[in-house]
């Protein structure tokens, strides 16, 4: 272990040393330094200025840790190696596994300490942010929208396998499906679960619909604590910027102390809105059951998607939201040094180095490029728009974005900006998956190649 430590301090003086990491901490330091006293945000809200705070700094502080770990990773064995400094390292007794290892050990700690450096000037700079000057209806914004840490609970929907079922044994029982194969059937069954999901989130002129959040961890009687209704309501005729208007109640019609006062608003489709709503609405059980009536006169509302109705309530902290995502893109981190040190051992500096980028940009941009590779297949009989090369290119780029690891199913920049809990399981996912099966497999065949390459050859 100690010969771990000793390369792991050497890579640190390397980059300390080559003033690499060096301008990188500086830049970064500025950046979040100055960013608090210049940042003008979207509009002139306090909120917005404070996302757009956290938002850059975060997006920037990302970008300029991925350049400085895959110019140190790819730099620093490539660079011994053509330069035969590693013939010193090579000629003492310790394995080559440990010299790799402690390289990766050494940019690791690097990137950990500037994300500390990082998290602190970030609270720092927030808290200088939130203490500015505002009208009260933004400061509370700025707290129970942004400071915040809130779960999105979504409504507790039916059993629709159970209703299907039903729905099947009707037809059955009416003789309506003797004469469809079992291919049929199952598309039928597949189009009453979509209808009996729609018709759940739909409602009609004058229709009163009820929806319940369950498994609420809620303190009902704390004082000044309220939820959030979040919903995105859409037109079933696809109008764009119509109003629609509502009527809505929440509690537990069996609890009268946890009904509120009735409310009436109108609200734009395809927008965000949200309803306040205060913690004694929940019952006993931390259930809160929302009752909602439809005052249009001739247009449904309609929300598609399961995130575009939830219930937004707090249940943590800021600063370890930011702490989280900071321990997830170290793992990013980790995962782009492996990937540099491996590549830098059986090739220069500058392929390395453009190999690594590649698998960065397809890794950011994964789920962008499996939609655009699926959207880019041939449909039905037409041809292919990628003409003869598309079955060729397709399937290649399909292996290679699996294989990827996929750094946008998570998004932990832009979870704390809006003020969402980033999942403690995201750093677990990222932990298990980015370090200790893909960077450890990266490490051993890095290590592997390392160890039987031929540093210098001997001449008569």
């Amino acid at each position: 272990m100690s010969r771990l430590w000793a390369v792991a301090r050497h890579m640190i003086a390397e980059g300390i040393r080559t003033r690499v990491a060096v301008v990188f901490m500086v830049v970064i330091v500025a950046i979040l330094a100055v960013l608090p006293f210049t940042v003008t945000g979207y509009g002139v809200t306090l909120k917005s200025r404070i996302q757009s705070y956290l938002s850059f700094s975060l997006a920037s502080v990302t970008f300029l840790l991925s350049l400085l770990t895959v110019f140190l990773a790819c730099s620093t064995l490539a660079g011994e190696i053509r330069l035969r400094q590693v013939f010193m390292i090579a000629s003492k007794p310790i394995p080559r596994w440990q010299f790799f290892a402690g390289k990766w050990l050494g940019i690791a700690l690097m990137n950990a300490a500037i994300l500390t450096l990082t998290g602190a000037l970030l609270l720092g700079g927030t808290w200088y942010l939130q203490s500015r000057p505002t009208f009260p209806d933004d400061r509370e914004a700025v707290r129970a929208e942004v400071l915040t840490v809130r779960y999105g609970a979504k409504i507790s929907e039916p059993d629709f396998n159970a209703l299907v079922d039903e729905r099947i044994r009707r037809l059955r029982e009416e003789n309506r499906l003797q004469d469809i194969s079992e291919g049929g059937r199952r598309t039928i069954r597949d189009d009453i679960y979509e209808e009996l999901r729609t018709n759940f989130r739909t409602i009609r002129p004058g229709e009163v619909k009820e929806y319940t959040f369950k498994g609420l961890l809620v303190d009902r009687e704390a004082e000044n604590t309220w939820l959030h209704l979040r919903f995105k309501p859409k037109s079933s005729a696809g109008i764009e910027d119509v109003m629609f208007y509502a009527r809505w109640q929440c509690g537990d019609p069996r609890d009268v102390n946890t009904l509120t006062r009735p409310g009436e608003s109108a609200f734009i489709v395809n927008r965000f809105h949200e309803v306040p709503v205060p913690a004694s609405a929940v019952n006993a059980n931390g259930e809160l059951i929302v009752r909602i009536q439809n005052l249009t006169l001739r247009d449904t509302i309609v929300f598609e998607g399961t995130d575009t109705f939830e219930l937004l309530y707090g249940i943590g902290t800021f600063h370890w939201n930011v702490f989280r995502a900071l321990a997830i893109i170290l793992c990013r981190l980790a995962f782009i040094a492996a990937l540099g040190l491996a590549a830098s051992t059986f090739l220069s500096f500058p392929v390395a180095a453009m190999v690594t980028f590649l698998v960065l940009m397809v890794a950011t941009a994964s789920g962008f490029l499996s939609e655009a590779i699926s959207q880019s297949a041939p449909v039905g009989t037409n041809p292919d728009p990628m003409w003869i090369v598309g079955p060729v290119l397709r399937p290649i780029a399909s292996l290679f974005v699996a294989v990827v690891p996929d750094f946008s199913k998570f998004d932990p920049a832009g979870t704390v900006v809006a003020g969402r809990v980033v999942p403690l399981i995201w750093v677990i996912q990222s932990v298990v998956k980015l370090v200790m099966i893909q960077g450890l497999i990266l490490g051993v065949f890095g290590a592997a190649v390392f160890t039987r390459r031929e540093l210098a050859q001997v001449t008569v």
